[in-house]
């Protein structure tokens, strides 16, 4: 069990490697080293070198690669990184050197010098915003109170490692925070929480597909396992990690895998099983030169035969891990040799070197105990001496400082005197001045007050001014278009009706004469009462605006009634005109409205379609609940895309299109109706194509929903 534990120990610190130097994998080859030097060196020795950004991050990641390896070139890399930083004001760079300065203070054991250089960091990259500093910061103060046995604190700089990676860095940065606070646990003994964080690293980095990290978290939870009795559960991580250290050719990873199979085995007293894994490990250790890893495994090698009652390969095997364990000083496993190899002599009845094994195992066991509690009473003296020291000093202090306060008060109850002599003449001063000041302040301030009131006015009377202005233009513009439309298109049909009735007049007619007249004669002054209703209820709307009174109105006999006016001009050309409306097309509406806007409609159709056409009044449910959709259908000559884009919107009296027949109009017809249409609450639109007929469709509400 204590050569387990100690290896767990083990990957726990290489753990937290993996999570100190988020660019440093934990298995860094000697070779990548080598050619970062060689490449860091030949830029220095160019002419005229002057550090780059670049240059100062290869200095800081060479740094975190030799953390472990070589904490002297870890210290002499950060120095000169931050030396170049501090050359160009690279805050970052800053950063992470005086992190891996507090790395190697870590290192070293010296933890308050470290902590300082932490806080150094910490306080440029919280300024900076520098956020993957930041965490790695709070990552390496956490190692340092982990490491002096400040759990708690441990904890509470992880924490606020991790918050940082949740809101501004990736997934798998927070995976290695969570592998630290799993491992933080661990030592607290709140097993569940630690398979909790190790779980929760586990799963970002299968995502992330990030081998190193996937097998660190693996090895954690099947420690937990272990802990935990569950050795299948553990068992199945351990294999897991074998795998992966197969497949990505890490010797380092097998070797631990290896023999932490062979530690399952052997708890569950398959000695064989445990023997050859161990003997595994030992293959791939022994490749790799490993030697405290070897004695690991020859112990191993040695239990599991002293089970098998293997007894003299059981004692060659463990004496050789001892003098390891000797030479590394490594106490625990010394301890474990000793009490095995006091087995091994008691099977093959030599009492003789039993008790002596037995009682070095007694011994080493001791002095494991003794140490912890040796360093327990050496903190608890050295702080009570620090404490009576202490003491000692401030009663000395608090003798001078009673001294010194009876002279300081003398000389203070002078100095007060002295001051507020000063005082009340400065008092008085000032009352004078603040007099002075407050009397220019309120004349100034009355000034600007009456200036403020006097511009506010010009700018009401100027806003003023401007809306009467653009009414008057409004008003003025308004009166010219109907001046415009009443010299030009009323006075060309009303010349045509004076010379009809002079005719009629002075020719004196015959009653069929007379007939053939009158029907000119009626066109020209339904067209001048036409355009006169269009003209009026335009002005209308421009001065009082559009008022609507709904009713409920039957659409058929509103059709009907306009076809019955537009009859003479219809028959004239011969146009038919179809009424196709469903029977029960009862709307809300203004009727006279509604009524004009079918008119203006119906007559441009009758306008613009030639001799022999067809019109066709059609209604039908809209899409929209609540309304009927009429549509009048001809097949006239059609419009442009141009025309039609600016159908809605021409100006009053601007150009005008004339119909087949010549007819003029005003251009306020369908102006009008799609003001009365949506006024009603409806909508228009029209399809047209260049002698393909128009199709208007409006809708109107439903008098029945």
């Amino acid at each position: 069990m204590a050569a387990f534990f100690n290896l767990k120990i083990i990957f726990s610190i290489a753990a937290f490697l993996s999570v100190m130097f988020a660019t440093h994998s934990l298995y860094a080859q000697t070779d990548t080293i080598q050619s970062q030097v060689d490449e860091l060196q030949a830029l220095e020795n160019r002419e005229n070198f002057s550090p780059t950004i670049n240059f100062i991050d290869q200095l800081n990641r060479l740094g975190e690669i030799y953390y472990h390896r070589n904490p002297d070139s870890l210290y002499l890399l950060a120095m000169k990184s931050l030396k170049a930083s501090e050359q160009i004001s690279y805050t970052a760079g800053k950063v992470d050197a005086y992190r891996n300065i507090g790395a190697y203070h870590n290192l070293k054991g010296e933890y308050t010098q470290a902590l300082s250089y932490f806080k150094e960091g910490l306080s440029l990259a919280e300024k900076e915003e520098y956020w993957l500093g930041l965490a790695n910061i709070y990552n390496s103060m956490g190692l340092n109170d982990y490491e002096r046995g400040n759990y708690s604190d441990a904890v509470t700089h992880y924490l606020q490692a991790l918050k940082i990676k949740e809101k501004h860095l990736s997934k798998l940065e927070q995976s290695k925070t969570l592998n630290n606070l799993g491992l933080v646990f661990m030592d607290f003994g709140d097993i569940e929480k630690a398979l909790a964080y190790h779980t929760r690293a586990l799963k970002i980095r299968e995502a992330y597909n990030d081998q190193t990290g996937i097998a660190s978290s693996r090895i954690n939870i099947a420690l937990i396992y272990k802990e935990r009795g569950e050795l299948e559960e553990a068992m199945s991580q351990f294999e897991a990690t074998l795998e992966l250290g197969l497949k990505m050719n890490n010797r380092q990873l097998i070797s631990v895998s290896y023999f932490n199979i062979g530690e399952l085995f052997l708890l569950r007293g398959a000695n064989e099983n445990a023997y050859r894994n161990f003997e595994k490990a030992y293959f791939v250790d022994k490749e790799r030169e490993d030697l405290v890893g070897i004695g690991f495994d020859l112990l191993g090698m040695g239990e599991a035969q002293l089970n098998m009652n293997q007894l003299h390969k059981a004692k060659q095997n463990i004496q050789e891990s001892l003098e390891i364990f000797v030479e590394s000083d490594i106490k625990s496993n010394i301890d474990k040799s000793h009490l095995l190899l006091s087995k091994v002599f008691e099977k093959m009845n030599d009492n003789a070197q039993a008790l002596h094994h037995f009682k070095l195992h007694k011994l080493y066991q001791d002095s494991i105990v003794n140490l912890e509690t040796n360093k327990q009473i050496q903190e608890i003296s050295a702080k009570y001496e620090f404490d009576k020291k202490e003491t000692e000093l401030l009663q000395q202090q608090k003798e001078k400082d009673l001294l010194n306060e009876k002279r300081i008060a003398q000389n203070i109850r002078n100095g007060v005197s002295i001051i507020l002599i000063i005082l009340l003449i400065a008092f008085i001063l000032a009352i004078r001045s603040i007099k002075v000041q407050t009397k220019a302040k309120a004349l100034v301030t009355k000034q600007r007050n009456e200036y403020e009131k006097l511009n506010k006015r010009l700018l009401l009377q100027k806003k003023e001014n401007e809306k009467i202005t653009k009414q008057l233009f409004q008003v003025n513009e308004t009166k010219d278009k109907i001046f415009s439309i009443v010299g030009h298109d009323l006075k060309s049909p009303v010349t045509s009706l004076k010379g009809l009735m002079q005719y009629v007049v002075d020719e004196n007619l015959d009653r069929k004469e007379f007939l053939l007249v009158s029907k000119q004669l009626r066109n020209e002054v339904e067209q001048v009462h036409f355009t006169l209703v269009n003209l009026l209820n335009w002005a209308k709307g421009q001065m009082r605006g559009i008022v609507t009174d709904p009713t409920t109105i039957s659409m058929h006999q509103l059709v009907e009634q306009n076809i019955s006016l537009n009859e003479p001009i219809s028959k004239n050309k011969n146009i038919e005109i179809v009424d196709e409306l469903e029977e029960n097309t009862i709307c809300y509406a203004d009727k006279d409205q509604i009524s004009l806007a079918l008119r203006n409609v119906l007559n441009n159709a009758i306008k613009f379609t030639p001799k022999g056409g067809k019109i066709i009044i059609s209604s039908k449910k809209a899409a929209r609940q609540g309304f009927w959709e009429i549509s009048i259908q001809d097949n006239g000559i059609g419009m442009s895309d141009e025309i039609l884009k600016n159908l809605f919107s021409k100006e009053l009296g601007g150009k005008q299109q004339y119909g087949t027949e010549g007819e003029k109009g005003t251009g306020l017809g369908l102006q009008l109706t799609k003001d009365f249409i949506i006024k009603n609450g409806g909508e228009i639109k029209v399809s047209s194509k260049p002698n393909n007929g128009t199709t208007f469709t409006f809708t109107i509400p439903s008098a029945y929903v």
